[in-house]
């Protein structure tokens, strides 16, 4: 049983309190950099919970940040058959009475030798795959179902809605979406699940609302692979075949412009669907073109 504190009040108040010979106190610069990778670090290493000792002099917001990484630290284990709760953040007066309901919480059998890193992602997959290769059920969910905002999760794409702009895949921080690469046939989206540390900034991206984020700690290798989650047919220029993007994009251009004043001339519409150079070579060859700048044709 480890029980961590800051160097302050923490630490101060713990001073005045008996200890449990069971728990292990140990002193953190900031109780709010205890988080999910030392939570499960401990576990995996032997020890049957955290206990974490809250005296006041911490923000809100560091206190709710701390339940929420105990809360999903408690799901995780609870899906992988560790009873009880290992998990809690109580003050000095209550920290004797959590570590007795902490101590009854299942341990794992054979502690982890693995080192933990500065890399907490990297801590954290190791500790998960350790707790689930030594789970005391006798078989393991392929994934855990978890709390919004958490940090692993899938992403669905409406395939109807999807348009294929990428506009995700170049917003996302941890190259969790990519597309097709060089050699796709058809425009591509694809996903690496591992990879996702679910910040719905592809979601906020998305012009057409298709993404939504599905909060959950999958198991199994598929999360390291490359998962196929949308493609389309390409659409080439009209005039000199070049690559000009997706059909369905094209499609719900034209039809959104359909009905705009700038788009109502001959030729406007079927413009969109060339590519830069052979729009402006249709527009300059048009002799009933009208030049936005003197309201005549272009000469």
């Amino acid at each position: 049983m480890i029980v961590f504190h800051n160097g302050e009040d923490g630490g101060a108040a713990l001073s005045k309190t008996l200890i449990p010979s069971n728990a292990l106190p140990l002193e953190a610069w900031h109780i709010a950099s205890i988080g999910l990778d030392v939570l499960l670090g401990a576990v995996s290493y032997g020890a049957s919970g955290v206990v974490v000792v809250a005296e006041g002099s911490e923000a809100p917001d560091y206190i709710e940040a701390i339940q929420a990484q105990m809360q999903t630290g408690d799901t995780i284990l609870a899906a992988l058959g560790y009873g009880g709760n290992h998990f809690a953040l109580c003050g000095a007066a209550a920290m004797a009475a959590q570590v007795a309901s902490v101590q009854a919480a299942t341990a794992v059998a054979k502690p982890a030798t693995f080192h933990l890193s500065n890399d907490k992602r990297a801590t954290l997959e190791f500790a998960v795959e350790h707790l689930a290769k030594h789970a005391p059920i006798a078989k393991v969910p392929e994934k855990i179902a978890l709390a919004p905002k958490a940090m692993w999760g899938n992403i669905l794409v409406n395939q109807d809605k999807c348009t294929m702009c990428l506009a995700c895949a170049g917003a996302c921080p941890e190259s969790a979406l990519m597309d097709g690469g060089e050699g796709a046939l058809k425009p591509q989206l694809k996903f690496i699940e591992r990879n996702c540390v679910q910040c719905g900034i592809c979601a906020a991206t998305c012009p057409e609302q298709a993404i939504t984020l599905e909060p959950r700690l999958l198991l199994t290798e598929a999360r390291k692979k490359e998962v196929l989650l949308n493609e389309t047919e390409p659409f080439n220029c009209i005039s000199c075949g070049e690559a000009l993007g997706t059909r369905k994009l094209i499609d719900a251009m034209l039809g959104k412009l359909a009905g705009h004043s700038m788009f109502q001339a001959e030729g406007s519409l079927k413009r969109l669907q060339m590519c830069a150079d052979c729009r402006v070579v249709d527009m300059m060859s048009n002799k009933h073109e009208m030049s936005i700048l003197t309201g005549k044709p272009i000469e």
